[in-house]
């Protein structure tokens, strides 16, 4: 049976509010660095460790490569600054929570109410703390490169006094050498006047 002959399943994916084919479909890391431009290591290595920790590794790749879900969130990861990813990784772990948890991650029929319920609100507790977290991780960074500029214009400031006290010698010795120079001149131009 060929890709194209596979029965396909119609969705409702909770995350774009829309009906979209399901086909099961899994790729390897070459064809999605083809299609994100980017080299399949940078794919395995840099990317790939984000998506873990927005959904369950059985979610995202199988032994037949990665899954829809995992092409769903490498396309949105490339369209995310490098700054941006500790935000993007909370709200995306909220906006996918379905698919997991309709794919048996926890299973709904043997938990009772009660469990779930705690479960909910610890996973939204949980999520609230992620964002926090980034957004105080991204506030610290600012601070850093703010600290960074600082340090960089202060260097200049000293660089500029640097110059100023060179300048300041350079003009005393001329000076005291100027000094010196016509003494000697005019004791020596008396002397032999004198002689």
């Amino acid at each position: 049976m060929t890709a194209q002959s596979q029965h396909i399943d119609v969705v409702h994916s909770p995350h774009t509010g829309s009906t979209v084919g399901s086909t099961g479909a899994h790729y390897s890391a070459k064809q999605l660095a083809a299609e994100f431009n980017v080299a399949s290591s940078t794919l395995r290595t840099r990317w790939y460790p984000w998506l873990e920790k927005v959904a369950p590794k059985d979610l995202l790749k199988t032994e037949a490569g990665y899954t829809e879900l995992a092409h769903t969130l490498f396309s949105e990861l490339a369209q995310v600054d490098a700054t941006e990813r500790p935000a993007w990784v909370a709200d995306a772990k909220t906006r996918y929570a379905d698919e997991w948890s309709n794919a048996g991650v926890i299973d709904a029929e043997l938990m009772p109410e009660e469990v779930g319920g705690v479960l909910a609100m610890m996973n939204n507790q949980q999520n609230a703390s992620e964002l926090a977290i980034a957004q105080q991780t991204q506030s610290i960074e600012s601070l850093i490169e703010s600290l960074q500029q600082a340090e960089n214009s202060f260097s200049e400031a000293e660089l500029a006094a640097f110059r100023a006290a060179g300048v300041q010698r350079g003009l005393a010795r001329f000076q005291v050498e100027t000094q010196a120079e016509l003494e000697t001149l005019n004791h020596l131009r008396t002397k032999r006047m004198e002689g």
